[in-house]
């Protein structure tokens, strides 16, 4: 029966069950509840009247479900307050004070604790599966469009009709725990079933717990010495009193654990089981209080369960749950090989800061070059698959070249410095740790701003050289007056798609980050150098050649993998993108700055027109700032996703950086005399 078909049988006496169990009249209910005499009020009266000791499981299924809908999305009532809460004190004042009401809520809620099963309900609900991103999104396709079949034996299934929204859960807060601390004493006798489940879903948890923890990608990271030392594994034959202490030793093994990671790579199927056992630790965890025969549960242990198990409800229907979980797994995979990466881009002296100008400088240089080969390809009038995949050697050639010789380009590092930004948070706490990492980013802006400059003006001041060398070698300038036109006409902000194009390229230079830890972990986890090193070649060649070999490979892969990607997603895209009638390029602030130098140099500022001169050069500004901005933008927030900090957290640290530039804005550009690694990175 559905609420709304309850709301027509307030007053109906059929379902006042015999005289012994007879309700007190309508008048009198309100009365004792001390409500307003009002539809919901009416309505909770009909829904205990429902729950009648002797009836067919079916009934008693409905009624509670009918009771736990009531209480979370019913009538509306007269309060300035929460509507739920008030609908929760006024159904345990009823089973408090009137017998009768307390007999039947009692009789329905204990023949469903006794009929149906809980391990599912608080041993899964709400935790990682081993199911595939594939067959989860076609389950919940299927569970949406299809109809449900009868689960009258599995309380999850009940569970799942009361709690239907994130919205049914808006109301638990502290406000709730002494009403739950009385429904618990009320409801007497009838809760005892539910401890039996509890067990279950305890040993349910530690044996699938044990499971991961001694899987080989995981089992071959540890410190212990053996299967039977490890504290995950003593999990399964612990007693109750015993576990807490043994869930602490797990997570101080856990720690060990993703230490191991860093020097030995990871795997997807590692994140996924240390993420598995350190959320079946914290149900576990929560669970204790509720079987532990010595004490009773708190009232906020009760709103943890109810909160934990509802959002785990809610988000076994939701496709966005499904795609953040996965995306956050995939976060905490990269996260760690880019966060290395990144920290050899953040300067903290000022000799650091000149040495990170003079590499930029370096990389300007040869980004001309980049820019000169790739007017020479498009002058090829290739066939459009092999325009692409020459420039993209161009520019992955470029870049390898220019990560073998120590050279720097800017737009690679916002992305590398985000992570090893994020990665820094790992070792704070508290909810001032953002407020710390202020002088970081103070680092980490003025090493971005020593790349740009030295990127930006020694292509500037290489192109005007290559062109009047080559001016004087063939007589005239290396780009004619049409393609000089057409350079600094594809940069103004206001008549090109360069806004677009620039945010774009900020989200590849990000996705090419995310290449440089991937091929990083690969090849360290594979344990790529080690093989080398041992290779029987080196009977041939000479071990130490090898060692060598090895060492390089070891030191270089984030460099090569992120700059082939990098090369490749700026000269294949515009090509696909064009096969598919897509009119898509990029608009990368080094490159740009080169080609807009090379065609100002080839007719002068009077041949474009002072008006265009000046749009080309807004332009290239708002393509560095894009650049950097959102390419820096997204590896903060995925990184700081892939950390769990809070919503709320992440809200601060604009504000404390805002805070922070005015106080002292020139820290943002050139270090201090006393600019040193702050405490944050000290520790990482």
């Amino acid at each position: 029966m559905s609420q709304d078909d309850a709301f027509a049988l307030i007053d109906d006496p059929a379902l006042l069950g015999p005289p012994s169990d007879e309700l007190v009249p309508r008048d009198e209910f309100v009365r004792v509840i001390g409500a307003t005499n009002n539809k919901a009020s009416g309505l909770l009266r009909v829904l205990l009247a429902r729950c009648r000791p002797g009836a067919p499981i079916e009934d008693h299924l409905v009624a509670i479900e009918q009771l736990g809908r009531f209480i979370v999305a019913g009538p509306s009532v007269p309060t300035a307050g929460d509507p739920a809460l008030l609908r929760l004190e006024w159904l345990v004042v009823a089973v408090e004070k009137l017998p009768a009401a307390r007999r039947r809520f009692q009789a329905s809620l204990g023949a469903v604790l006794e009929a149906t099963r809980g391990v599912k309900l608080l041993g899964e609900i709400g935790l990682p599966n081993n199911r595939g991103l594939l067959a989860e999104t076609t389950d919940r396709l299927t569970r949406r469009f299809l109809p449900e079949p009868p689960a009258l034996h599995e309380l999850w299934r009940l569970a799942g009709h009361i709690i239907r929204k994130v919205d049914d859960l808006a109301w638990l807060g502290p406000a709730a725990d002494p009403l739950f601390n009385r429904l618990a004493a009320a409801g007497g006798d009838a809760w005892k079933p539910l401890r039996a489940s509890i067990l279950d879903s305890i040993g349910l948890l530690t044996t699938r717990i044990a499971a991961l923890a001694m899987g080989e990608a995981l089992r071959t990271r540890t410190i212990t010495e053996s299967v039977r030392s490890s504290p995950l594994y003593r999990l399964t034959r612990a007693g109750l009193p015993e576990m807490p202490e043994l869930i602490a030793a797990s997570r101080e093994h856990l720690e060990h654990v993703r230490k191991a990671l860093e020097d030995h790579g990871v795997s997807l199927e590692v994140v996924y089981a240390i993420d598995s056992i350190e959320r079946g630790l914290a149900r576990i965890e929560i669970l204790l209080p509720f079987v532990d025969t010595e004490r009773e549960a708190a009232s906020t242990e009760i709103r943890t369960v109810v909160t934990a198990v509802g959002r785990g409800l809610v988000g076994g229907h939701s496709f966005r749950q499904l795609v953040s979980d996965s995306l956050r797994l995939l976060a905490r995979k990269v996260i760690e090989r880019a966060g290395r990466t990144g920290e050899h881009y953040v300067t903290s002296s000022r000799r650091e800061y000149w040495g990170m100008l003079g590499s930029a400088a370096g990389g300007g240089v040869l980004t001309c070059g980049t820019a000169v080969a790739k007017f020479l390809v498009k002058w090829g009038h290739f066939a459009l698959f092999l325009d692409g995949l020459l420039s993209s050697f161009v520019y992955a050639g470029s870049f390898v070249i220019m990560q073998l010789v120590g050279f720097t380009l800017a737009t690679k590092q916002p992305s590398m410095t985000a992570a090893a930004l994020a990665g820094t948070i790992r070792d704070r706490a508290g909810p001032g740790r953002l407020d710390e990492l202020v002088p970081l980013i103070a680092r980490i802006a003025r090493s971005q701003f020593a790349a740009a400059v030295g990127n930006v003006s020694a292509v500037i001041v290489t192109a005007l050289g290559f062109d009047f060398v080559w001016q004087r070698m063939t007589g005239k300038a290396f780009l004619d007056t049409a393609t000089s036109n057409t350079v600094v006409q594809s940069f103004d902000p206001l008549g090109s798609g360069t806004i677009f194009f620039a945010a774009l390229t900020g989200v590849l230079l990000w996705v090419s980050s995310l290449a440089a830890g991937w091929f990083e972990n690969w090849v360290v986890y594979r344990r790529l150098p080690e093989a080398i090193e041992h290779h029987r070649y080196g009977k041939r060649v000479g071990q130490k050649r090898m060692a060598k070999i090895a060492r390089f490979l070891e030191r270089e892969a984030a460099g090569f993998g992120g700059s082939v990607a990098l090369g490749f997603l700026l000269g294949l895209l515009p090509a696909f993108a064009k096969f598919f009638g897509l009119p898509l390029d990029v608009r990368h602030i080094t490159l740009s700055t080169g080609s807009l130098t090379l065609a100002i140099s080839s007719v002068g500022i009077d041949g474009v027109g002072v008006h265009a001169f000046v749009s080309a050069v807004v332009g290239i500004a708002i393509i560095g700032l894009l650049n950097f901005g959102v390419s820096f933008a997204l590896a903060l927030v995925v990184a700081l996703r892939a950390r769990d900090v809070a919503g709320g957290e992440r809200k601060t640290l604009p504000g404390a950086v805002l805070r922070r530039f005015l106080r002292r804005p020139l820290e943002f550009f050139y270090p201090p005399r006393d600019a040193g690694p702050p405490a944050a990175t000290q520790q990482h």
